[in-house]
């Protein structure tokens, strides 16, 4: 099962290398938090998905069950993209 491919714009957000000129160390950790977070819930997210993926892949084939997938990971997406922006105010 590929479900790392369900969240690729977050994962590449997690790792990416911190902008130049960071203002002050604050800020750096700070960053440093939202990124664990984010890579904390991507995994999570992998592990919900995962047995509804599998299931789908068994019963409907697997071009469908990657629709479904690139769906329901883009929703999820969204919705853990906006509690992040809530409490991270970005």
């Amino acid at each position: 099962m590929t479900v790392c491919c369900a969240l690729p714009i977050s994962a590449a957000h997690a790792q990416a290398a911190p902008q130049a000129g960071t203002a002050n160390p604050s800020q750096a950790a700070d960053e440093a938090a939202v990124k664990a977070e984010l890579r904390r819930t991507v995994e999570q997210r992998k592990r919900e998905l995962r047995p509804e993926y599998e299931r789908r892949v068994r019963e409907d084939g697997k071009p469908s069950a990657d629709r479904w997938l690139r769906e329901a990971a883009a929703e999820m997406g969204r919705r853990d993209g906006a509690a992040m922006r809530a409490r991270y105010g970005e």
